[in-house]
């Protein structure tokens, strides 16, 4: 997005200045403004800046036609953007690592302190090794663990 913005900005002031047209502040305005939507709004697909010069072009009422000798050196310059493109992204989500690092630590705290198991009878059997018996429960042929939860009898006297 920002190498394509860059080259469709260049690319629109290069043609008027080949043409020996003078631009004014609201031009150069207009250009960077639409360079920017279109970047943002194209599809990541080779060349696609070239179609999207076209349109800066139009709004700020360029001739078109000189688009063409772009065509040339699009090849190249692509890979420029795309590295372009690539550093800028690496960089923004260094960025935005940095910024939330608290964030991030806070939650892994979090979720490191609650309990993955929903009761204690499923705790008992994930932590029980496979290969002894358990106090409340036996292993099954297949591995799993099978726990029976014995309730002590309560002996209650009427009056």
């Amino acid at each position: 997005m920002d190498g394509t913005a860059l080259f469709v900005s260049v690319g629109t002031v290069f043609i008027a200045q080949m043409n020996e047209i003078d631009l004014g502040i609201g031009e150069y305005a207009t250009i960077i403004v639409t360079a920017t939507a279109a970047s943002v709004a194209s599809a990541s697909v080779p060349s696609a800046a070239l179609v999207l010069i076209l349109i800066v072009l139009t709004s700020v009422n360029l001739p078109s036609e000189d688009v063409t000798l772009l065509f040339a050196i699009d090849w190249l310059v692509d890979r420029f953007r795309t590295t372009n493109n690539m550093l800028g992204d690496c960089y923004t989500a260094a960025i935005v690592e940095y910024w939330s690092q608290g964030e991030l630590e806070a939650m892994d705290a979090e979720t490191n302190a609650e309990s993955h198991y929903h009761n204690d009878v499923e705790k008992a059997a994930d932590l029980a090794p496979l290969d002894t018996s358990m106090t409340n429960g036996k292993i099954v042929n297949n591995g799993d663990i099978k726990v029976e939860v014995e309730v002590p009898s309560q002996n209650t006297t009427k009056i």
